[in-house]
């Protein structure tokens, strides 16, 4: 029920004897570099060793949705490291690299191509068009590996697909709706939804359009004119929020702009600023990173409701407060009228 490419990466894990234990392998290991990463971050911000080291441990201990990923072994890790290597790319300035990593990520799921907004608020169209340049051939590349020619791939993939759309989508799945924080699993929890009921096509067409139109308005209009954190935040949360299913290993994603968030706190305590908005933003970040999986009621689950309306808020505060940061400075965009 996948892309293509992302068939590719299954097969490669399935190549090993024991792909399970490759694969767990393959999470633990990509945080444990993250978490290096971070802390070697964290002391040039001027964090003591011993103090960075405690955090990122506890922060990995207590990381849900991590252990939600390993629980599943799902798939989305990958997605994660391509993203998470892409936002770090960009923020060092490499522009064709990180649009590289956009563009295989968006070959395996559509919506990581909302991190294309990275690199149209700094002006690299160019980018942008090889990233999209990058999606195509990965996935022609990948049609042909998988089946006997890319036509016939493609065209049992677009039913595995809609295979996907059918079962997931169009149904309310009582043992799965209090995980997703989509703004649509909303919907479907709000509307009661029988879970032998299938909801018409045309609300999700008429959802994915309007959240498309919107999305787009508002990047364009608020979000292109934020300072990097500011945009990691946003599109990430759009990345979580906007699919018509976000179950919790999506969560993941959050780490990134938690991360940057992490380093700018610590770079303004240095210097004895307060910003307005912070505070709020990392109680929201709590709350999503927590296991609400037991906040039910009547039997019924409603954890990533409670999640879909904090990623709202989230949202929100995104929008609403500017934490401007070093990454700002490589940034040739100039507020517009409406900001000034």
């Amino acid at each position: 029920m996948y892309p293509a490419p992302l068939a590719v990466v299954y097969a490669i894990f399935f190549s090993y004897r024991h792909p399970l234990r490759l694969f767990l392998g393959f999470i633990i290991g990509s945080f444990l570099i993250a978490g290096l990463l971070f802390f070697w971050q964290l002391r040039h911000s001027g964090v003591q060793a011993i103090k960075a080291a405690g955090y990122i441990a506890a922060t990995l201990i207590l990381a849900y949705p991590l252990w939600f990923e390993v629980k599943q072994a799902n798939i989305e890790i990958v997605i994660w490291v391509l993203l998470t290597f892409g936002v770090w790319l960009f923020v060092k300035g490499k522009s064709y690299s990180a649009a590289a990593c956009f563009g295989l990520a968006g070959s395996m799921k559509l919506f990581p191509f909302v991190y294309l907004g990275l690199l149209i608020s700094r002006r690299r169209y160019r980018a942008v068009a090889f990233s999209g340049f990058v999606a195509l051939i990965v996935t022609l590349v990948s049609l042909w590996v998988v089946g006997p020619n890319i036509l016939d791939t493609w065209h049992k993939t677009q039913a595995a697909v809609g295979e996907f759309r059918t079962t997931y989508i169009l149904h309310l799945r009582p043992s799965e709706i209090g995980f997703d924080h989509s703004l649509f699993g909303f919907y479907k929890r709000w509307r009661r939804f029988p879970p032998t009921y299938m909801i018409s096509s045309r609300i999700i067409t008429a959802y994915m359009t309007v959240a498309a139109v919107a999305g787009v308005c508002l990047y364009f209009l608020k979000i292109r004119y934020l300072p990097v954190i500011n945009q990691v935040l946003c599109l990430c949360i759009a990345f979580i929020l906007l699919p018509p299913v976000s179950y919790e290993y999506t969560l993941l994603h959050l780490y990134v702009p938690w991360a940057l968030l992490v380093v700018f706190a610590q770079e303004q305590s240095v210097v004895g600023s307060e910003v307005p908005g912070l505070t709020a933003a990392f109680v929201c970040l709590g709350i999503l990173m927590a296991p609400l999986s037991e906040f039910i009621r009547h039997r019924e689950r409603f954890g990533g409701q409670i999640k879909c309306a904090t990623l709202v808020v989230l949202m929100l505060i995104g929008l609403r407060y500017r934490f401007p940061s070093s990454y700002d400075q490589e940034t040739d965009i100039q507020p517009s009228t409406m900001e000034c």
